[in-house]
């Protein structure tokens, strides 16, 4: 179980020499796989979205499903399923991988070896002003529950700053995810006359990815349109990224921990049953493992504020003008509690795989960038 810092340790890779570097190569990292691992699952993400805005119509088309929605977006891109599928959102989905999430990530290691340290020194001294001889207090270690509420703290902290710095992104992800193909290839005018879906019925049609930051910021406002839902955004990013990195986190030294007691008591026994976990080092099987534990945890946890935050930023749901407790209360009424897990089947499917995905990837170029892992 290795910790990124700056110290050379035997058998570990050369660490970064300097802070700034150190910081930049754990960004870069994470940003890098989750660019790639995001890409395969792009289809997955437009289908969540386009569900979930599907929570606050009260429209027959509420009860499409999800394999209708696809069908749906493939016909509108004259039966390509790459066009349909794959391509909305995707340069903005590049994008966020490598700003928001890949800090999320990335910096994830560092924060919670910050906070691990303040609360070493707090306890330090509170267990000296007990008496407590300085050898006791060098070798203090904290509690199981302690360690893991650091993890999600950690988590939450670097993942309630990106989702803050870098709302514009998430909001232009998500206006071109649920923009039909066919409003890029016939244009504003000829897409909103044409369009049948529930999802191209919106108020604007970007006609790229670059031109929708711009276009958001002139028709709504700077603040109110970049940053629009940033609450919302804000809680399910801390959410997601405490429940994500925190159980993975958690699950990885967990396995090896009781892998390692288990082989320590077939040295004294003899009658010892095998171990359930093969786990014996921190490698690819253990980060596949821990990635699809992590995702499950996280997509079920933070569901519910996922929809609000897609509801919130998108321009044809209604949600940008109300705060987030009144827009739940709406979905709720209008439409009934489970309205929020609209989207919860192709949200699943995909950050359990993209996360196997995801994190086994990250956790390599971490080794390659001359770091440690998780």
């Amino acid at each position: 179980m290795s910790r990124t810092t700056t110290d050379q340790t035997p058998g570990s890779p050369k660490t970064a020499t300097t802070t700034t570097e150190r910081l930049a190569k754990e960004w870069l990292s994470a940003g890098v796989g989750c660019a790639l691992s995001d890409t395969v699952f792009n289809p997955l993400e437009v289908l969540k979205v386009r569900r979930q805005i599907q929570a606050s119509s009260n429209t027959s088309s509420t009860t499409t499903t999800t394999f209708g929605l696809a069908q749906t977006a493939i016909k509108e891109a004259d039966g390509s399923a790459v066009r349909g599928l794959w391509q909305p959102g995707l340069l903005a989905t590049w994008m966020r991988g490598l700003s928001y999430t890949g800090f999320r990530i990335g910096l994830y290691p560092t924060v919670r070896d910050y906070y691990a340290e303040k609360l070493k020194r707090r306890s330090v001294g509170v267990r000296g002003m007990d008496g407590t001889s300085e050898e006791e207090e060098e070798n203090g270690t904290m509690s199981e529950s302690e360690n893991f509420a650091l993890k999600l703290l950690a988590g939450a902290t670097t993942g309630a700053i990106g989702s803050a710095v870098f709302n514009p992104i998430d909001i232009v992800r998500i206006r071109m995810q649920s923009q039909p193909y066919r409003a890029l290839s016939l244009g504003s005018a000829a897409a909103a006359a044409t369009a049948s879906s529930a999802a191209a019925r919106q108020k604007t049609f970007y006609p790229s990815t670059t031109r929708a930051f711009s276009m958001i910021a002139r028709e709504e406002g700077v603040v109110k349109g970049l940053w629009r839902g940033v609450g919302v955004c804000v809680a399910r990013a801390s959410l997601l990224s405490g429940s994500q990195l925190g159980t993975y986190d958690a699950a990885k030294r967990y396995l090896l921990l009781h892998s390692e007691r288990e082989e320590d008591d077939e040295i004294e026994k003899t009658t010892t049953a095998p171990s359930p976990f093969l786990f014996k080092e921190d490698g690819p099987p253990l980060h596949f493992t821990c990635a699809f534990i992590s995702g499950v945890v996280a997509q079920t946890v933070t569901q519910p504020v996922d929809t609000l935050k897609t509801l919130a930023m998108s321009s044809n749901s209604g949600g940008g003008n109300k705060n987030s407790l009144s827009l739940a209360a709406s979905v709720i009424r209008e439409r009934g509690f489970f309205a929020l897990y609209n989207g919860f089947w192709p949200a699943a499917m995909r950050q359990g795989p993209v996360m196997v995905l995801q994190m086994p990837i990250v956790e390599q170029l971490r080794r390659l960038c001359g770091l440690d892992y998780f």
